[in-house]
């Protein structure tokens, strides 16, 4: 990456070398109220906001120049750097559940959100939460129980169509709901059902699983 100056980084505020930020901003550009005092864009942001990731390329095996933007990034506590994309949701859950050094996930995998991390939190889009492994698998075991009968809006929202509850079981949706409702309309639940796979398509209507953008505007 380029290192024409000496300063501090406008996105990660430590001193390095790197461009003049107004020379590097693109017109794109709009996260200014993320921006810290400097005068330069460092090496190392540089490499994160770059969307043709030569590393990265290498990494995911990809023929084609990838965007560091489109996929979740882990450091692990070994220091070991580990792209995920949407697909790697599985794998996403494992490093999550071993306490990463870094997280960050993407959901929408159209914003830069990997300069907003924090060493020892969790970048959930653009939310920062503090982790919470064992929570996590809880809601998780919770959520894919109920995934097996209900889309993941209905699951969200609260609103189950009554038909599938019988087809589900009313005891067992009753006891599984009276769970999830009290973690509902928090981005901890938004983060278990990003998460929350099933086995098989059982018909249900397709379902993205990204949290609703009430949620992700909020912090907690």
């Amino acid at each position: 990456m380029p290192q024409e100056l000496s300063g501090v980084c406008r996105c990660c505020g430590l001193e390095g070398r790197g461009l003049h930020f107004e020379k590097w901003v693109p017109d794109t550009f709009t996260n200014w109220d993320s921006l810290r005092g400097g005068q330069i864009i460092c090496e190392a942001c540089q490499f994160c906001f770059t969307d043709r990731n030569e590393p990265l390329t290498r990494k995911t095996g990809k023929d084609k120049p990838q965007r560091m933007r489109n996929y979740s990034h882990f450091v692990t506590g070994k220091g070991e750097w580990i792209p995920c994309s949407k697909g790697d949701k599985r794998r996403m859950r494992e490093l999550l559940a071993d306490e990463p050094a870094v997280a960050i996930i993407a959901v929408s995998g159209q914003k830069h959100i990997i300069f907003r991390a924090q060493e020892g939190w969790w970048q959930f889009e653009e939310q920062t939460l503090r982790p919470f492994p064992a929570d996590l698998a809880r809601l998780l075991g919770i959520v894919e129980q109920l995934y097996a009968g209900f889309s993941k809006a209905d699951i969200e929202t609260g609103r189950y169509p009554q038909h599938r509850i019988i087809l589900f079981g009313v005891a067992r949706w009753r006891e599984l709901e009276s769970e999830i409702k009290r973690a509902r309309g928090t981005v901890r639940l938004s983060l278990a059902l990003f998460l929350a796979q099933k086995e098989e398509d059982d018909g249900l209507p397709d379902d993205s699983g990204q949290p609703s953008l009430a949620l992700l505007a909020r912090n907690i």
